[in-house]
């Protein structure tokens, strides 16, 4: 496969995820801020992907000598930033939980 195929199954991703986006937000199950921070992201992901020549000035300063080894490195920041809000949302999830639980059991034992 060349790299036209793997630009095409990118971008083809991209779109789906957008849509999936545009779902979401019509159902009311992520905020406006949301939707931007997404849009941002997955239409730069499309842009990239597209245009790969518009970020080489910007890859070139930062010292990366491919655009795959600028996109291998921003995706596992990126990863590693969706990992640390999840954690973070789930203790906070799993806190309210046991206060909750422990509401609940003490109006059932009075």
């Amino acid at each position: 496969m060349n790299i036209v195929g793997v630009q095409l199954i990118v971008a083809s991703f991209g779109f789906l995820m957008l849509y999936n986006l545009f779902l979401h937000w019509k159902k009311k199950d992520i905020g406006f801020k949301g939707v931007m921070v997404w849009f941002i992201l997955w239409g730069g992901l499309i842009w990239i992907t597209l245009f790969p020549k518009s970020i080489e000035p910007f890859i070139k300063e930062l010292f990366f000598i491919r655009t795959f080894d600028f996109a291998a490195v921003a995706a596992l920041i990126v990863l590693a930033y969706v990992m640390f809000e999840n954690h973070l949302r789930i203790n906070k999830l799993q806190q309210q939980i046991e206060k909750l639980v422990r509401i609940i059991s003490l109006k059932k034992e009075k």
